[in-house]
């Protein structure tokens, strides 16, 4: 009882200090972590998503700004995703914003999550 005691002030007071700029960097990337583990935890599809989208935001980081635009656009729901993976993984079509390595490399990020995203 009395960790948990602890456990509660201590995240009352980094909710107290959270504006301040040496905690602000570490609060939302335990937010993330929460958010990450709660959407697995509530509905595996929507955990893969947000896994899947995290991954290729994370690769398009070094890619130009359309390519990222469209890569959000093709993660914003499980049926753009599954639109976007079988008409350019699956049936090779051309993308003129998204080709060549950057397409490889998210064609294997899509991929290695898309069994968990097509789970009942």
């Amino acid at each position: 009882m009395k960790k948990f005691f602890w456990l509660v002030v201590i995240v009352l007071l980094v909710i107290t200090f959270s504006d301040h700029e040496k905690i602000k960097p570490y609060k939302e990337q335990l937010f993330e972590a929460i958010l990450d583990k709660a959407a697995i935890a509530g509905d595996s599809k929507e955990g893969a998503l947000r896994k899947t989208r995290k991954q290729l935001l994370e690769l398009s980081e070094q890619w130009g700004e359309s390519q990222r635009a469209q890569l959000e656009k093709a993660t914003s729901s499980i049926d753009s995703l599954k639109r976007f993976r079988l008409n350019y993984c699956v049936n090779k079509d051309f993308s003129p914003i998204l080709y060549g390595e950057p397409l490889q490399q998210t064609c294997t990020v899509i991929e290695n999550n898309y069994h968990n995203l097509t789970q009942p």
